[in-house]
């Protein structure tokens, strides 16, 4: 659910920490019920640590950057400014796209299949819950400026 726009915020609840703990608490609940790994024997558990390593390393140099330029990096916060520098320049959704690639790996390097499962669950539900009303909201906040950067600049990768 949004706010409507005359609130003028991107969303109402802070969706990224609720997907990602729903993910987190269904997969560990699926495991202890009915543990599965689709991969059989491969020891990929090191990749899967270089990956979660990686998307954490992602979404952190988001969050910083927003830091840096001094807007705020809840979900539910009215932007200051728009971050396009450093990561962004990349991704218009680094701590997004982080937290997917964290989850990802970590489903790897725990051997959890239910975790694996939830990763694309944690795309589709960080794409329609946060992603759509943050980019509607930022295109009523900055106008021409969002929608050139997004012309520039993908939303994932």
């Amino acid at each position: 659910m949004t706010e409507p726009q005359s609130f003028d915020r991107p969303n109402v609840y802070p969706w990224p920490p609720i997907i990602y703990a729903a993910a987190l608490l269904g997969a560990y609940v699926m495991e202890r019920l009915l543990p599965f790994w689709p991969f059989g024997g491969w020891e990929i558990r090191p990749l899967g640590a270089i990956v979660a390593a990686t998307g954490f390393l992602i979404a952190v140099a988001g969050l910083s950057h927003f830091q840096l330029v001094g807007t705020p990096f809840d979900p539910t916060g009215r932007a200051k400014v728009l971050a396009t520098g450093g990561i962004y320049r990349f991704t218009r959704n680094p701590m997004y796209l982080g937290g997917v690639l964290f989850f990802t790996g970590l489903a790897f390097a725990l051997r959890s299949g239910w975790l694996l499962l939830a990763a694309p669950a944690i795309e589709y539900g960080l794409q329609r819950l946060a992603i759509e009303p943050e980019e509607a909201y930022l295109t009523r906040r900055f106008g021409d400026e969002y929608r050139n950067y997004c012309a520039k600049v993908r939303r994932w990768v």
